[in-house]
């Protein structure tokens, strides 16, 4: 065998190395599941251990980086499903919701609020609830009722009966969709009130995925 020939058997037998082992990597990542479409580097891929940096986000235009810690799931109904990064930055935890209609929908939450924060009771909420209707007034600017409903909450993301909390939700924004306020009863009693703002993706930095 001359040496051209020993140098094409080589190249081939790299080549078929090669496949095989990318093949084998491939089939683990499935095994796991997890897909090559989810390296892209896209908000939504983004797992627990990831990093990301916010530019110019929030009324003071802020910018930091974000250390993701955790990736939990929402379902309300059939259809609607949600996701959200919980993080950590320099200024204490962040919370960012991803949300498909008509194209990806992201808001960024900065502040944890307790009921009694807010001019509105347990009773109100009731009220909006029977009429779909409501509003009320929180530092200088007005939130209009937008939605209420039942909906289950998955941490981690892993989709499982054991790993279900339940919890309802009401959802206002303000007139000109600039600011949310989320509250929501958990099956344990407990209220939690969220002060959110939507952002857009091109505001967001991923330096790495995660896990």
């Amino acid at each position: 065998m001359d040496m051209n020939a020993v140098i094409i058997f080589s190249l081939v037998l790299i080549g078929i190395a090669v496949y095989f082992w990318q093949k084998n990597k491939k089939d683990k990542k499935l095994e796991n599941g997890q897909d090559n479409s989810s390296q892209e580097l896209h908000l939504e891929n983004v797992r627990p251990g990831g990093l990301i940096h916010l530019m110019n986000v929030g009324p003071l235009m802020e910018e930091f980086d974000v250390s993701i810690l955790s990736r939990g799931v929402y379902r309300a109904g059939q259809n609607d499903e949600w996701y959200e990064l919980e993080g950590e930055a320099a200024k204490g935890k962040v919370w960012i919701t991803l949300e498909y209609d008509d194209g990806l929908d992201v808001t960024l939450a900065t502040r944890k609020l307790k009921l009694r924060d807010i001019p509105v009771n347990r009773s109100d909420l009731d009220t909006m609830d029977e009429n779909g209707d409501g509003e009320f007034e929180f530092e200088g600017k007005t939130y209009y009722y937008e939605v209420s409903s039942e909906a289950s909450y998955f941490p981690d993301g892993k989709i499982s009966p054991d790993n279900e909390s339940f919890f309802y939700y009401w959802e206002f924004e303000t007139d000109d969709s600039d600011e949310f306020i989320t509250i929501e009863e958990w099956e344990n009693g407990r209220f939690e009130v969220t002060l959110s703002h939507p952002i857009k993706e091109s505001q967001v930095k991923i330096f790495s995925l995660g896990q």
